[in-house]
Order: structure tokens, then C-alpha cells, then sequence
């Protein structure tokens, strides 16, 4: 029954209902000719409402039928808004940095000054998502620290698809050794001098991770995107890394808990332009295990290194003639000579001390040491080319200190202590322990400019 048969069904009932109090005011004045007739009318009337509950459980037990009224067309929109409401909003951080140190070092002159107060770096930088997509850069400028004053430490861009699967294009760390920095001090570390930890190149990445386990796989075209300083160190003046690749494997124990410890292996490698001529490639390898373990307020971090540089003879730059059993580095621009093939071994351990005394939080208290034994006959030329050769054996880095941590700021006290350590500018490359001191003030900040 539709629901015009509904209405008049209804209005039946309705003039029955009428008639039936109608006869009822006549029986009460006493016209008892009319009885039967009442009776008959409201026999009439039961059955009518018979069939109205019968139409009413019928109506209920059909399907209901897709509207098109305006009320529906609201519900619909209300829906659609819900969900625009659940998806994830674009979120986007603005941050940055400002730094300046004091330093003493082992030379007569620095020394007779009573050292000297150098201002540091000014950074910023940005980080988002948008969806499945994210970004980060950070550009850093400095009077003294960069020798062309400025650098792009880092550019990238990266799309999550699946649930385990990411891609990345653009400067950004090299997964290889602990991540992401690898040691505590502000000065770094000899693994980061070498260019074995907190490093970037330029290129594509791969990273798979499930659950404990996180599988990096990456293609580099070059380290630098052309630039003469970089953050990170990397080959300098008549050396560059051109067309290589990384492959790491790490496993976390405990992941996500307090007491966590992981272990990584990883390889890298390709090819390296040597001196003037495009044509003259040398290659290069490098192949690492480390363990970072975090243990409450302790950490502790490991790292072994094996490297080689391949440098073709008889190349030149500059008028130079290029070493083969060295290789010249750069870190922020500066450059130093390194072997060009060796082994390191890496060792950090740090505490954490929780105080929230006024506006200190916590001070952390680390020792990073390292020791590089060189390959070859044992000895490389630590001069940069055009120098006089100087023959130098293994060296040996530490650098310990404290972190204090007042929000926003952190303040690094480092004592740096290297034997033939020119590398980590601490001293020349004459056989003897040489030590120098920094102190460091950085103000870091952060916040949000989008957010869910």
C-alpha cells in the first residue's frame, strides 16, 4: 500500500471514529431503533483499524528507498565534511639555529691571546608533511665557520606508500654507521672527519621498515650538488664522489622501550673523479657494523670502519701532483689529508643526569675516542699537495666533555686530544699528543607554523 492508500485509509478511519460517537450521543438519548446500526458501524471501525496495523507492519518490514530530499542531500554533505575532518592536515615547522664558541688550541699564538671567541652559525629550517609526503632543508650561514660562508646542509623530499615502503630524492643523511649523528660531541668525531657518519650526499634513497627492522638501499650521484663546503666531510680539491651507492641493514632489540640496542651493517661504494681531467677515475669502497645502545640515562655506541680510495698515479690539481696514499678531505670547507685507506675503530659512551635545577635540565657527561690505523706500509702523506711531503702514521682522536641543557640552549664544554690528528684540526701531524679546548653556545628553536 502506498502512501496516498495510507492517507485515505487514515481519513476513513478518522469519519468512522465521527459516526461511531455520533451513534453513541443518539443511544445515550434513547433512540435504541439504532442499535444494530452501531453495532454494524463499529464492527466497521475495528476492521479499519485492523488494516491500519497491517499497513503499518508492512511499511516497516519493506526496505527503506534512496531519498532525494534536501534533508538527505544535507546528511550527505555532513558525512563528506566528517571525513575531509579525519584526513591528516598538512603540517609545516619553522626552525633555526645560532651558535658561538670559544676556543684554545696548541699554537703559541692562539695561546698567547688567551684563545679566541668566534661567532658560529646561523641556520634555519624547514619541515613538513603533507598526506604521504615530507620534506625537510636547512641553509646555514657563517662569517668564520664555512670558508664561502654558506651551505645547504641538507634538501629532501619523500613520499611513504605502503605501510612499510618510503622513497627520498635530495641531499640527505647517508644511512651508514649510527644514526644520525653517530657521537655527542660538538666537535664530532674521527668517524665524522673520515666521512663515515653524519654524512650527506645527493641522489635517491630506499628505506623499508618493519617492525625491529629497517633495510636502506640509496644511489648517489655526487656528495656536494656542486657546492665547495659542506656540512658533512667529504673529498676536496681534485677528488670528488661521483656515481655510488649505500646498502644498510639494521636490526633493533627492544625497540621502543627505554632499553633498546641496535646493530647495523652496512656498504658503500663507486666511483671517484680524480685531479683535472673528467676521464680519470679512481674508485672507491667502504664497509661498516656498529651498535648503538640506549640504556636509560647511558649510551653506548660502536663502530668499525674499513675504507679504500683507488687513486689512479700521475694526476694533478692546481699545478699539484695528487697523492696516492692520501686523499684530501673537507669539512666546512677546510681542507686536510687523510689515508686513503685504513681501518677504524670508534668507541662512545654517555650519561645522562636528569637535574631541573632553575633552568638547567639535564647535563650530559661523554667520551668519544677513535683510532685509525692506516693502511698501505703504515705511513701517508699528511701534507696537502703542494706541501712538503710528511710522512705520518695512525692516529688517534678523543674528545670529551659535558652538554648542559637549558631548554632552547645548549652549552658544550670539549676537551679535544688527538695524536697525528691534523685531520680533526686539533694540532699538527708530528707524532705527539696535542690538545685543544672549545666551549659552545647554541641556541636552538623550533615551532609550529602548521599544525593538526
Amino acid at each position: 500500500m502506498d502512501r496516498s492508500s495510507s492517507l485515505r485509509l487514515v481519513v476513513a478511519l478518522i469519519g468512522a471514529g465521527a459516526l461511531w460517537s455520533g451513534q453513541a450521543l443518539a443511544q445515550n438519548s434513547g433512540d435504541t431503533a439504532k442499535a444494530h446500526r452501531l453495532r454494524a458501524m463499529q464492527q466497521q471501525l475495528d476492521a479499519l483499524k485492523s488494516q491500519l496495523a497491517t499497513l503499518k507492519q508492512n511499511q516497516q518490514d519493506m526496505p527503506a528507498e534512496p531519498s532525494t530530499d534536501n534533508a538527505s542531500t544535507s546528511d550527505q554533505a555532513s558525512a563528506a565534511s566528517a571525513a575531509d575532518q579525519n584526513k591528516p592536515k598538512p603540517t609545516l615547522t619553522l626552525g633555526g639555529a645560532f651558535t658561538a664558541g670559544y676556543k684554545l688550541k696548541p699554537d703559541m699564538k692562539n695561546q698567547r691571546s688567551g684563545g679566541d671567541a668566534v661567532a658560529g652559525i646561523t641556520a634555519f629550517n624547514v619541515h613538513g608533511t603533507d598526506g604521504k609526503l615530507s620534506y625537510g632543508a636547512e641553509y646555514r650561514w657563517s662569517p668564520t665557520a664555512f670558508a664561502d660562508n654558506s651551505v645547504l646542509r641538507y634538501g629532501w623530499a619523500a613520499y611513504d606508500f605502503g605501510e612499510h615502503s618510503q622513497i627520498k630524492g635530495g641531499m640527505f643523511y647517508v644511512p651508514f654507521g649510527n644514526l644520525k649523528f653517530g657521537y655527542q660531541s660538538f666537535w664530532g668525531n674521527l668517524t665524522y672527519f673520515a666521512g663515515f657518519t653524519d654524512n650527506q650526499a645527493a641522489g635517491l634513497g630506499y628505506k623499508y621498515e618493519n617492525g625491529p627492522w629497517r633495510f636502506d638501499v640509496d644511489a648517489f650521484k655526487n656528495d656536494d650538488l656542486q657546492q665547495h663546503s659542506l656540512y658533512g666531510s667529504n673529498p676536496f680539491d681534485g677528488y670528488q664522489q661521483i656515481n655510488g651507492g649505500n646498502m644498510r641493514l639494521a636490526y633493533t632489540f627492544n625497540k621502543g622501550s627505554d632499553h633498546s640496542v641496535q646493530v647495523s651493517t652496512a656498504v658503500r661504494g663507486g666511483q671517484l673523479q680524480v685531479g683535472e681531467i673528467e676521464r680519470d677515475y679512481g674508485t672507491r669502497w667502504a664497509a661498516t657494523a656498529a651498535v648503538d645502545a640506549a640504556l636509560g640515562p647511558w649510551t653506548l655506541q660502536g663502530q668499525y670502519v674499513d675504507y679504500r680510495y683507488n687513486i689512479p698515479a700521475g694526476r694533478s690539481y692546481n699545478g699539484n701532483a695528487l697523492p696516492t696514499d692520501s686523499i684530501t678531505m673537507e669539512n666546512y670547507g677546510f681542507g686536510y689529508q687523510m689515508p686513503a685507506s685504513g681501518q677504524i675503530f670508534a668507541a662512545n659512551v654517555a650519561r645522562t643526569f636528569q637535574i631541573g635545577w632553575g633552568a638547567l635540565d639535564s647535563i650530559q657527561l661523554y667520551d668519544n675516542y677513535a683510532y685509525l690505523m692506516t693502511g698501505g706500509d703504515g705511513q701517508f702523506s699528511s701534507a696537502l699537495p703542494g706541501s712538503a711531503p710528511n710522512p705520518t702514521g695512525d692516529i688517534q682522536f678523543n674528545a670529551a666533555g659535558a652538554d648542559f641543557s637549558f631548554g632552547i640552549l645548549q652549552v658544550w664544554a670539549d676537551v679535544l686530544t688527538g695524536k697525528n690528528a691534523a685531520m680533526t684540526f686539533d694540532g699538527p701531524n708530528d707524532g705527539s699528543w696535542n690538545t685543544r679546548y672549545n666551549l659552545q653556545m647554541g641556541i636552538y628553536f623550533s615551532g609550529d607554523l602548521v599544525k593538526n
